[in-house]
């Protein structure tokens, strides 16, 4: 799922509390380690990741591999205003970032938290490396990684959006039709801007299921149906998840 996420290019993974499963919290918490793990550069999983069972047998998942995802490289090697991923240390009083070198490098920027997972530019003066704070906005890479959010409800999230950029997908819904349901939406949704929520069920029960369990009406939103025709009885939600997001990604970005 990771990995469908990512070359799709998601910036925000929202899970949202199924109610009707009702879910450990172990569980979610499982979910959350996996996503986060599996999106941080391998130079910095074991400083921020600890020995967990959960992640025993992590190794045996594919790697992303996505812009952020740097190798280890060597202090020569790096090219001046590079930015690359690393984590806040502090020595003798003084901060240094750790982005997967064979020294740490000295952190000017305005954050004052050891192990902060942070974004860095890295800047060559007097022939030294100084790593500088540099927001997402400004970095001139495809993609860069996403961030995982959890909410107690399905509503929680849906409220953020406004109603004409929230997509449901539903087996029970009508057949997706580009021409009859988005000609007039493309131009806002390639919009860079643009945020589009797309919403998916369970892995037990379907959206219909779940708006009425949490009392909320599914017919203000976009539902759709991607698979017309499946030959299969269900279709797992990674697989829903790359299915669907193969069919916008051609329509909104091609």
């Amino acid at each position: 799922m990771s990995r469908a996420l990512s070359i799709f290019r998601v910036e925000n993974i929202h899970i949202f509390h199924d109610k009707i499963i009702n879910p450990k919290s172990n569980e979610v918490d499982l979910i959350i380690t996996l996503l986060e793990y599996l999106d941080t550069p391998q130079y910095l999983r074991k400083k921020i990741f600890p020995k967990l069972d959960s992640l025993k047998y992590v190794g045996k998942l594919h790697p992303i591999r996505s812009p952020h995802h740097k190798d280890k490289n060597s202090l020569n090697n790096i090219r001046n205003g590079e930015v690359r991923v690393g984590i806040l240390e502090k020595k003798g009083g003084k901060f240094y970032a750790d982005v997967g070198l064979e020294s740490l490098i000295k952190y000017l920027g305005t954050i004052k938290q050891s192990g902060k997972k942070i974004n860095v530019k890295l800047v060559r003066k007097d022939n030294y490396l100084q790593a500088f704070d540099i927001d997402e906005q400004n970095i001139n890479e495809i993609y860069w990684g996403y961030k995982v959010l959890y909410f107690n409800s399905l509503y929680e999230i849906l409220k953020k959006y406004k109603k004409l950029n929230v997509i449901l997908t539903s087996k029970n819904s009508e057949y997706f039709k580009i021409e009859s349901h988005f000609s007039n939406q493309l131009k806002n949704f390639r919009n860079i801007n643009t945020s589009i929520l797309i919403v998916f069920g369970s892995p037990q029960y379907g959206l219909k299921e779940i708006f009425d369990k949490e009392r909320s009406d599914i017919s203000k939103y976009y539902s759709f149906n991607f698979f017309p025709f499946q030959g299969t009885q269900t279709i797992r939600l990674e697989e829903s998840i790359f299915g669907v997001l193969s069919i916008l990604n051609n329509y909104i970005f091609a």
